[in-house]
């Protein structure tokens, strides 16, 4: 099992310094609105990935009028304890990360030495309705199990904007002299097949997770499945590589028409559907909710079976506008996983207490 045992931000959104601790198992972080509740989640979810899960930018996260921000926090596994340490100062433009007081030449180590889950109520329609942000959720979830998966994900971002920037650029003479935009197609082809094969497998994975956990959490006829819509499928996979060689090549005078990338896994689409509906389209406000939670706790289980660990699975006021069964039900699953952070504003209807949660009060 692994645990944050302590978290300390400093100068980090409406706190100046404020220090918690967290149970092992389950803590309930119990405030009125506008008190922090969220932050405090935030910050957590900052030990994971470097970088806000809110999608916020670091000099928004910083207390208006500081100078830097710290965020600090232990750590607690069965094989060992270490710290993380994340410090941003916009004066030099830099955020530097700190494994067991190690400095970290690139953010992008820190990825995989703590994982955490995160649902927020601000993604509901945010992650579910956007196809960038469905993607975005998917590339997280691989990214916390595969570091190769993270460099394979840079490395493509950065080959696509060279070769954006070279359709921009040099328009007039690639369909003339085609051969210019060949190593890029290359190399976008190589890193572009390795990336989609790993979405397809992990989807592969997680699909019965969802169904399950839907189920679970709505217990109704409704059948909810992920797919993914792309060039490459699950029994293409392993010929991904020249699938994507052939489409950046016969699809260029369009591409020179419109100065980008038309094909790829940044073109690619996550579609979630109940009874066969895309949810994006027809699903309520109550079923968007369920569909994305029934994803995240997906992603924990899926999380802890690729690396061996528990994640910790933050909840931010995932209770709102879940009738008393559906809130029931979650309540009791959360036994099933690690550690577990809920936020929730006073409600008297829900006894956190009761179902073994310490209370921090903000």
């Amino acid at each position: 099992m692994m645990y944050v045992s302590s978290l300390k931000l400093t100068n980090f959104r409406n706190f100046d310094q404020a220090e918690f601790a967290f149970d092992r198992a389950k803590t309930a972080i119990w405030a009125d609105n506008a008190r922090g509740k969220s932050n405090v989640l935030e910050g957590l979810y900052f030990l994971a990935l470097a970088k806000s899960g809110r999608g916020a930018r670091d000099r928004d996260v910083l207390k208006w009028g500081a100078d830097y921000f710290v965020i600090e926090a232990h750590i607690e596994r069965e094989d060992h304890s270490f710290s993380i340490r994340i410090a941003y100062d916009p004066r030099v433009g830099k955020k530097q990360a700190f494994l067991a007081e190690i400095p970290l030449s690139r953010l992008s180590d820190l990825i995989g030495a703590f994982n955490a889950v995160l649902f927020s109520p601000e993604d509901v329609d945010l992650v579910l309705r956007e196809p960038v942000q469905r993607r975005r959720i998917l590339d997280i979830l691989v990214s916390q199990s595969s570091s190769s998966y993270l460099a394979d994900l840079e490395g493509y971002q950065r080959v696509l904007a060279q070769r954006n920037r070279l359709l921009k650029d040099r328009s007039s003479a690639l369909l003339s002299h085609p051969e210019q935009v060949e190593p890029w197609n290359e190399q976008l082809a190589e890193l572009g097949g390795r990336i989609v094969s790993r979405r397809i497998e992990a989807l592969h994975e997680i699909q019965p997770l969802l169904t399950e956990y839907y189920r679970s959490i709505a217990p109704t006829s409704e059948k909810m499945q992920a797919s993914y819509r792309s060039p490459i499928s699950m029994e293409t996979r392993d010929r991904g590589q020249d699938i994507l060689f052939e489409a950046l090549t016969t699809r260029l005078p369009q591409e020179v028409k419109l100065r980008y990338t038309l094909t790829g896994p940044h073109r690619d689409n996550l579609i979630f559907t109940l009874d066969g509906k895309a949810v994006h389209q027809f699903a309520s406000k109550g079923q968007l909710k369920t569909v994305l939670l029934s994803w995240k706790l997906a992603e924990a289980t899926f999380l802890e079976r690729q690396t061996g660990w528990r994640p910790v699975l933050l909840m931010d006021d995932v209770f709102s506008e879940l009738d008393p069964k559906r809130a029931q039900a979650v309540l009791n699953m959360i036994p099933n996983f690690g550690q577990v952070v809920v936020t929730s504003a006073r409600d008297p209807d829900l006894d956190f207490e009761a179902h073994g949660f310490r209370m921090l009060g903000l």
